[in-house]
């Protein structure tokens, strides 16, 4: 009971912003450290970590150092990785220079090597822009390198230009989205588009009307019409969005959102390596963006990739198919339906149409209850899957 009792206490105690003046932060400090149960200790760490998230150069607070040092000497790996990280953002030089070494060490474990680098951009180290391209080369790192190039603030984008006609389309989206956070890495992805490193085809159409404000009419001259949403959609993200802006939304549970993807998702979309290949895989894409994920659950047909356009085949033997297109050949197409792929000899083709809507239905949030949208939003937008419901 009094372990449920302190993790309990933990999780108030994130409902307020934590710095290192806080006392409530010492209490997590001191309380840390009283404590022999490893399971109490990482619930503690966790707190300070999600409470001082995106907090930098915080001056240690009282017990720190003996905790810091005890941590490090542990036998859980994820005590001495939270350390790290935590350590960092009281601006331990040691801390960084080992997440620097983990990092570097291709042997270290995936996850181990994420979370430092995760930590080094929130710390907007320096050192890490020498190390960023060689990470571009790695897929487990890959996207939160590139993201790293819009915060570092000695990162050189023309790195991203040299490697982005080899990246998949889920890298080439987060290149974009990076590229247009700010003023001067937009004018970057300008010149990119004059030199046709990145077509105009390449930036969604919500992308494109943030650059508008920024770049002005040398980007629309390149990039052409912008497709204008409808007023009713708009409103409707507008509704959902000032939704979660509600304390009840901070609550929400992801590990019921999981279960709700699975049934209202999972059919189409992969996450987490869960789940079907119609539509595009969600792990990697931009679902830290409130209004991406808006977007595309209420209007899914807004702006739809070349690739995920509906296509509707007519065959000899009367049959009418529609699905997206997982294969293609001179002999054969193959078809993704929902029920699996189906496989069409192009013999067998009487009519083909490409649709400019996607497989997904419109009108999902429409039905949900309150607390399972605010559930399944907070779901997509983790960064590790949750536990197993």
């Amino acid at each position: 009971m009094k372990i449920i009792k302190i993790i309990l206490f933990t999780n108030l105690l994130l409902l307020s912003c934590l710095s290192a003046n806080n006392d409530s932060i010492r209490i997590l400090v001191k309380t840390a450290l009283n404590t022999e149960n490893s399971a109490v200790r990482t619930a503690l760490l966790k707190g300070m970590m999600k409470g001082l998230e995106g907090q930098t150069n915080v001056d240690p607070p009282e017990g720190w150092s003996l905790l810091s040092a005890e941590l490090e000497k542990s036998e859980i790996p994820e005590h001495q990785s939270l350390a790290r990280q935590i350590g960092q953002i009281f601006g331990d030089e040691n801390a960084s220079n080992k997440a620097l070494e983990i990092l570097r060490n291709q042997n270290s474990k995936l996850l181990d090597r994420r979370d430092s680098l995760k930590s080094l951009i929130a710390q907007k180290n320096t050192e890490l822009s020498k190390i960023l391209p060689t990470l571009l080369e790695e897929e487990g790192l890959q996207i939160y390198a590139i993201r790293a190039y819009g915060i570092i603030p000695n990162a050189q984008p023309n790195e991203l230009f040299e490697k982005y006609k080899s990246l998949n389309s889920r890298a080439k989206e987060t290149v974009i989205e990076t590229l247009s956070t700010k003023e001067d890495l937009a004018k970057n992805l300008l010149v990119a588009m004059k030199e046709k490193v990145i077509l105009p085809r390449e930036i969604p159409s919500y992308t494109a009307r943030t650059l508008i404000p920024i770049l002005g009419k040398e980007f629309t001259d390149l990039y052409g019409e912008i497709k204008v949403q409808s007023e009713t959609k708009t409103k409707q993200i507008e509704k959902f969005s000032a939704l979660l802006d509600s304390p009840e939304a901070s609550k929400a549970d992801p590990v019921r959102g999981r279960v709700l993807f699975r049934s209202l998702c999972g059919t189409c979309h992969q996450m987490y390596g869960e789940g079907g290949k119609i539509g595009p895989d969600l792990t990697g894409s931009n679902r830290a963006n409130r209004d991406y994920i808006l977007l595309n659950i209420i209007d899914p047909n807004f702006d739809v990739p070349d690739g995920y356009k509906m296509v509707v085949f007519k065959t000899n033997d009367d049959r009418v198919l529609a699905g997206t297109i997982a294969e293609e050949d001179d002999q054969k197409v193959i078809l993704k339906l929902v029920s699996g792929n189906e496989i069409i000899s192009k013999n067998n083709i009487k009519e083909r149409t490409k649709l400019d809507i996607s497989m997904m239905p419109e009108g999902i949030l429409d039905y949900l209850k309150k607390e399972d949208f605010f559930a399944l939003i907070k779901y997509l937008q983790t960064e590790e899957q949750t536990k197993e419901p």
